[in-house]
């Protein structure tokens, strides 16, 4: 399982398409500086999470267009084991997103000299659960409408991040920190999602192969 989760790593940051990425990332980042509304704060961490589970995802497509899969049946691996290894590559990346997160928040406090307490810890929460997310579905369906495919649903991922950047302005700042009083009820709901995704993704692996 080390060995496949490293491949993914390894792929995810020797990719062809650099120059699109680093643009995704820079765009993600340069919208906490969009004004010294805190919301901006917010929109940069939940744009930065999410184009870093859609760039994991990404790995998919490659496993697609190199028929990786037809190698990877030969692997002594289970199908369990196999299918695992992805969901471990997406944990390899949070901390990526949590580091990014924070310094986005610092850089923020530099320049504004605010640090929203609050918006930060919601920040952290989608740090956190926008690549959980976003891999548990793209996981999940991969299997059962093909790797290749997955650049689709990539495409829709993009228009929902644009709709979320033009709607999260009118949010109201204090329903956002309402979320915080749930904690165990948040952990509760990714652990399902994930749990499902996982149970979805094995059976529709062991069902092609």
């Amino acid at each position: 399982m080390k060995g496949l989760v490293r491949k993914d790593l390894k792929l995810l940051a020797k990719m062809d398409n650099r120059i699109f990425v680093i643009v995704l990332y820079a765009f993600a980042i340069s919208i906490a500086y969009f004004g010294n509304a805190d919301i901006y704060a917010l929109q940069s961490t939940l744009f930065f999470s999410l184009f870093l589970g859609m760039h994991l995802m990404m790995t998919l497509t490659y496993d697609g267009m190199s028929s990786w899969k037809e190698y990877e049946m030969t692997l002594p691996l289970s199908v369990k084991q196999i299918v695992g290894s992805k969901y471990l590559s997406c944990l390899a990346v949070l901390p990526v997103s949590l580091i990014g997160t924070i310094v986005i928040y610092i850089i923020r406090w530099v320049v504004y000299h605010a640090f929203p307490v609050d918006f930060f810890r919601i920040s952290i929460i989608l740090a956190v659960t926008m690549p959980l997310l976003w891999c548990s579905l793209c996981l999940a369906l991969a299997q059962w409408i093909g790797y290749m495919n997955i650049q689709y649903v990539r495409v829709l991922g993009m228009l929902l991040a644009l709709y979320l950047l033009r709607g999260s302005k009118s949010i109201d700042p204090g329903s956002l920190t309402s979320v915080l009083r749930y904690p165990v009820i948040i952990i509760i709901l990714l652990f399902g999602i994930v749990a499902l995704s996982y149970i979805l993704c094995v059976i529709g692996y062991a069902r092609k192969k």
